[in-house]
């Protein structure tokens, strides 16, 4: 963890590699825009590091600005706009004057306490007064909350906990790993190495199974079916004398909310206070009044500002209503957390911060800067101006994808949050999809691509060639295997910040589902490319 802003002096990485921009790596020098782009790289674990050739990390990203780019990737990552930067920027020289006079530890707690305030308002959640109201717990990453959730809560009157999540493939390479309280990569904060895999508590780690929604083929299976697992897996925990947390995913990286919200009332129904309920919303597609009606349940909420916000990545918090936060408040935590976060990214009054050291994470405190600059831009919004903008772009892709033989979708389903809200309610922006995924189909030999195939398509595409500007959807998802071809989907969503630039006039949006259709085109073409020469498929690496 950083402890001061100097730890991001221009030139160096906090982890001792050159910094980079987009262009090659930066010049050693005092500009306060190297430090800055420094700064929003560090605090956080490898997945940050950033390639001195290419100046991006391992999800295709940097930490500055490329307007250039056709952005139509945030289910996996962002990059930060150019206005965030800017705004990022001007609150990062404050610091650092600050930092002239003042401890670089108390000036972190003052602003990440103002960070954690500043999302509590901008989701309806500054309202309750007194000792009972909504926490929110400061992460650098969504698996680091699953970490933070399962050591929470780990033991409860000595009775082991087991947590119950989505297959990796729906949520997140790590979060299995996390959801069982053992370290997830292979270094933690400051660089420091661990063993994958290893416990944070050793004797203590929770147990962790996970549920398929999907069949090998890629289809759906159904609700009963996927109700009827839950419910036996839950049975057994109980017989076991364990404890439950099951993760719910609103939405999921190819757009599910799974398992259905009427199979998680009708556990908790039969279940009662053994069962723990969590959102993992990282992608931040659900709107402010629907995540308040998840903590008006008792269900504890994850979010990210990387995805759907598109702020940098490495930017989460865990929401906690009064009920679970007064329960949990008192628990300890592993000292190992240590190495995930500081005294500060724990609300007062939190037990959990005993343990914790008072280092300060700017990196942290940037990333969040960001994405609430951009959430701060998209509550200003007339959700009925919202929902056209979406409801244009799910029209024009939907129809694309399923009228043009280049690609085929992938199976989904609805939103449904009805149960959420007891009754039929008016039309809600996220009700409507905005993540759409898709396997490419091979123009030369048929069928689908491979699974290898579509990573060298999506590759390829975030690479400028030619006088083309790099195309960003979202990464491969496996999602089937056809026989024993491993198969991946593609994704072409929308972020918060194209909404914004599309809510601006009729031209906006048109000139925002052009380039929509100029993706794909470039998706197609280069699937064509690929597939017409084997070899070039094979010589990208993937």
């Amino acid at each position: 963890m950083l402890k001061t802003l100097d730890d991001c002096a221009p030139g160096l990485a906090p982890n001792g590699k050159m910094a980079v921009t987009e262009g090659g790596p930066l010049k050693v020098s005092g500009a306060g825009r190297d430090a800055l782009l420094n700064c929003l790289i560090s605090g956080g674990d490898e997945r940050l590091e950033c390639e001195p050739a290419t100046g991006l990390n391992m999800y295709g990203h940097g930490p500055s600005p490329r307007p250039r780019d056709l952005a139509f990737g945030s289910s996996t990552a962002s990059t930060i706009s150019a206005p965030a930067f800017a705004a990022v920027g001007a609150y990062h020289a404050d610091l650092v004057r600050e930092m002239e006079t003042r401890p670089a530890a108390e000036i972190y707690a003052r602003e990440i306490a103002r960070m954690r305030a500043k999302l509590l308002r901008l989701l309806g959640l500054d309202r309750s007064a007194g000792p009972s109201q909504v926490d929110a717990i400061m992460a650098t990453s969504g698996t680091d909350i699953h970490l933070f959730a399962a050591s929470l809560l780990a033991r409860q009157g000595d009775r082991t906990l087991m947590t119950i999540t989505l297959m990796g493939n729906e949520t997140g390479s790590g979060v299995m790993t996390a959801a069982s309280g053992r370290h997830f990569m292979s270094c933690v904060g400051g660089n420091r190495p661990v063993g994958k895999g290893e416990e944070l508590s050793p004797g203590h780690a929770t147990r962790n199974t996970t549920v398929a929604v999907r069949n090998a083929d890629g289809t759906l299976r159904s609700e009963d079916e996927i109700e009827l697992e839950l419910r036996g897996l839950i049975e057994l925990a109980r017989a076991a004398e364990l404890r439950c947390l099951l993760v719910v995913t609103d939405v999921s990286k190819t757009s599910l909310l799974a398992p259905s919200l009427e199979t998680v009332f009708r556990l908790k129904e039969r279940f009662g206070a053994m069962l723990d309920i969590m959102i993992d919303a990282c992608q931040f597609r659900v709107s402010a009044a629907t995540i308040r009606a998840y903590l008006a349940h008792d269900f504890l909420v994850a979010v990210t500002g990387s995805k759907f916000l598109a702020g940098p990545i490495f930017s989460g918090a865990l929401l906690c209503p009064p009920r679970m936060s007064d329960r949990l408040k008192q628990r300890s935590l592993p000292p190992a957390l240590a190495d995930y976060c500081a005294k500060a990214d724990w609300p007062e009054g939190w037990v959990a911060r005993d343990v914790l050291p008072d280092h300060a994470n700017f990196g942290l405190l940037l990333r969040w800067k960001a994405a609430l600059f951009e959430l701060e831009r998209f509550v200003g919004m007339s959700e009925d101006k919202v929902i056209a903008v979406l409801s244009a772009f799910a029209e024009a892709v939907g129809k694309r994808l399923k009228q043009d033989s280049a690609f085929e979708m992938l199976d989904s389903r609805p939103i449904d949050r009805n149960r959420l809200w007891g009754e039929r309610q008016a039309s809600r922006w996220d009700e409507i999809p905005s993540i759409f995924s898709f396997y490419l189909r091979n123009p030369h030999r048929g069928g689908i691509l491979t699974a290898t195939e579509s990573a060298a398509v999506y590759k390829n595409l975030a690479v400028e060639q030619g006088g083309l500007v790099p195309v960003r959807l979202g990464q491969p998802v496996r999602c089937a295997d056809f026989g024993d071809m491993p198969a991946s989907a593609l994704r072409i969503c929308l972020s918060a910040p194209l909404i914004a630039g599309a809510c601006e006039s009729a031209d906006a949006l048109d000139g925002m589902i052009s380039q929509a259709m100029t993706v794909l085109d470039r998706t197609a073409d280069m699937a064509a490319q690929l597939t017409s020469q084997p070899s070039i498929a094979r010589a990208s690496g993937v």
